[in-house]
């Protein structure tokens, strides 16, 4: 695939978490048209989305398997935005149409859903698979996980990384989320929202490895009986010690999503609400700050300014696309882009999750 891609739309609208964000950041990146979309199931709201992004509108369809089967051949991609618990069911349907699709995390709700997903990409293998991870579109992360796979801390033997917010924390104030966000699937919507993403960041930095998953699942403030922060410890068998901490239950932090690399010779740290500076500590705890001004071109080749003008939320969004526009450039013509992770790793995260759901519940280890 060359030029500009067609991509279609299936879920986001005005009224979602996500839309807006997609939105901006598809056309930032410059390497797609906004084809055909169905924004709602909800007519009134689907017109209304098409208008306040500026889309052109044609007509609402029944459902979407109706809307694939109308504009597929105009589409080179869908992104699907609908809520997670529709996921699995609406990908198989679009890989049967022989359709690509992109997934907004997560790809299932449980483990169980997995083998449906498997069975319908084998038997569709023109059609590619993609899910969104858009925090790794940042220049200084992507500066962390080349430093760590470059051998510039040595050898890595803990990873930390943690994902706190403070929604259900302010319940009161806020109300409560989206419908189907209230009750817990067979792996708990806050390791979904937030384990998923997590996990890709950590297997960006130091790939895959057997392991074995202990956990801690609570529910600390909310008011709708979910799980609303959970800790998981992974031992890998080649020696890396990984602790996760999600959270939607601490007040004064917004998004503090952050990642800290340690090794025999330092530590690489890296946090989202500094983007644009990355932590480099050596034997003698000497810190050096990186700034963005002097990373490596593999990082930073989709920068759209100078250092000094601070990356944002949107640009690593865009980023992402930018990298899945490249990769499907490349099907069939050369290596594919290596920050556009395979629909592999969100089962592995999937399956990931899922073993820390049951190494909670036997308050035992379990391997993977």
């Amino acid at each position: 695939m060359s030029g500009r891609i067609q991509i279609g739309i299936l879920g986001g609208g005005v009224n979602s978490a996500v839309g807006k964000a997609h939105i901006a950041a598809i056309r930032m990146s410059g390497r797609y048209d906004i084809g055909p979309c169905r924004f709602s199931h909800e007519e009134s709201e689907n017109q209304l989305s098409h208008d306040e992004f500026g889309v052109s509108w044609s007509q609402h369809d029944n459902d979407h398997i109706d809307w694939i089967a109308r504009t597929k051949t105009a589409l080179d991609l869908v992104l699907l935005l609908t809520p997670s618990p529709d996921h699995p069911r609406q990908i198989v349907d679009i890989v049967n149409q022989g359709v690509s699709v992109l997934t907004e995390k997560p790809i299932a709700c449980s483990a169980s859903e997995l083998p449906m997903l498997a069975e319908a990409l084998e038997s569709r293998p023109e059609v590619s698979a993609h899910f969104v991870h858009n925090y790794s579109g940042y220049p200084l992360f992507r500066e962390l996980a080349l430093r760590a796979k470059a051998g510039a801390i040595g050898k890595i033997h803990n990873v930390r990384v943690e994902m706190p917010s403070d929604i259900f924390a302010r319940e009161s104030i806020l109300g409560k989320p989206q419908i189907w966000r209230q009750s817990d699937p067979d792996i708990p919507m806050i390791m979904l929202d937030l384990g998923t993403h997590m996990y890709h960041l950590v297997h960006k930095v130091v790939g895959s490895s057997a392991s074995r998953v202990r956990a801690n699942l609570r529910k600390m403030v909310n008011s709708l009986n979910v799980v609303d922060n959970v800790e998981i410890w992974q031992e890998r068998s080649d020696g890396i010690l990984v602790n996760f901490w999600m959270s939607k239950a601490h007040l004064g932090i917004k998004n503090g999503l952050r990642i800290d690399v340690y090794g025999s010779d330092g530590t690489l740290s890296w946090h989202q609400m500094d983007p644009d500076h990355l932590i480099q500590a050596d034997v003698n705890s000497n810190r050096t700050l990186v700034d963005r001004g002097a990373v490596s071109a593999a990082a930073s080749k989709h920068d759209r300014f100078k250092a000094g003008h601070p990356t944002g939320f949107i640009d690593a969004f865009s980023n992402f696309y930018r990298d899945m526009a490249e990769e499907l450039d490349s099907v069939g013509t050369s290596e594919p882009d290596s920050w556009v992770s395979p629909i592999d790793e969100a089962f592995a995260g999937i399956r990931f999750l899922d073993a820390a759901v049951k190494a909670y519940k036997t308050d035992e280890w379990v391997s993977l």
